[in-house]
């Protein structure tokens, strides 16, 4: 009889053990996929896989954010990531155009490189003066699960397009620009080479 007390007791005595260590359990807490329940569009446009697309006649950027709480803030950040493959784009295109037009001429690598830097940026600064306009903008509203409830994302793309005539005279206008400064200031090495640049591309 003793025997079956203590063996009761012990029993008892380590289930209190258990329970204490254990402590409260708590449900644990599941977070669902997050879902669209909003888009611009039945379907994503391929577009926003294509960064920089240099066509015959036509230059198309584009560029995105993701994740954004607000919608506003979404699209200034899309427009500010396409615009950073406009540079991108224009600096390899500029780049290329000028090693071909310089070959024959006795203009260094570093030369180049900083002149074609400073031609983009006129450009940039030309094609602000006209207005980046997007020839398409698509959007997704998100719902995500949260521990607390939902909360809403906005994920953000924006399409430019250039045409390769507009590229090419405002890339001329930039090098006159350039020469014509280099001129005033009496930059003698710029001006010879934004000169050499322009009979070269006129060609």
């Amino acid at each position: 009889m003793r025997r079956l007390i203590f063996c009761c007791l012990v029993l008892f005595l380590v289930q209190i053990l258990i329970g204490g260590c254990a402590g409260p359990k708590k449900p644990p807490v599941i977070i669902g996929e997050e879902r669209i329940v909003e888009r611009s569009r039945e379907f994503r446009p391929d577009w926003i896989a294509t960064p920089v697309s240099i066509g015959e006649e036509m230059f198309s950027f584009s560029g995105g954010v993701d994740g954004v709480a607000d919608f506003s803030l979404a699209l200034r950040r899309a427009r500010g990531e396409v615009i950073k493959n406009i540079i991108a784009g224009i600096e390899n295109r500029v780049g290329a155009e000028f090693s071909d037009a310089v070959r024959e001429l006795s203009i260094s690598d570093a030369e180049l490189s900083e002149f074609s830097t400073e031609t983009v940026g006129v450009i940039m600064e030309i094609y602000q003066m006209h207005g980046i306009k997007p020839k398409e903008t698509y959007y997704e509203k998100v719902e995500r699960p949260t521990a607390e409830g939902v909360e809403y994302l906005y994920n953000c793309y924006q399409l430019v397009d250039l045409s390769r005539t507009e590229y090419m005279e405002w890339r001329d206008s930039a090098v006159e620009r350039i020469r014509d400064r280099a001129k005033a200031e009496n930059k003698k090495r710029l001006e010879e080479i934004a000169t050499q640049i322009l009979k070269k591309l006129s060609e």
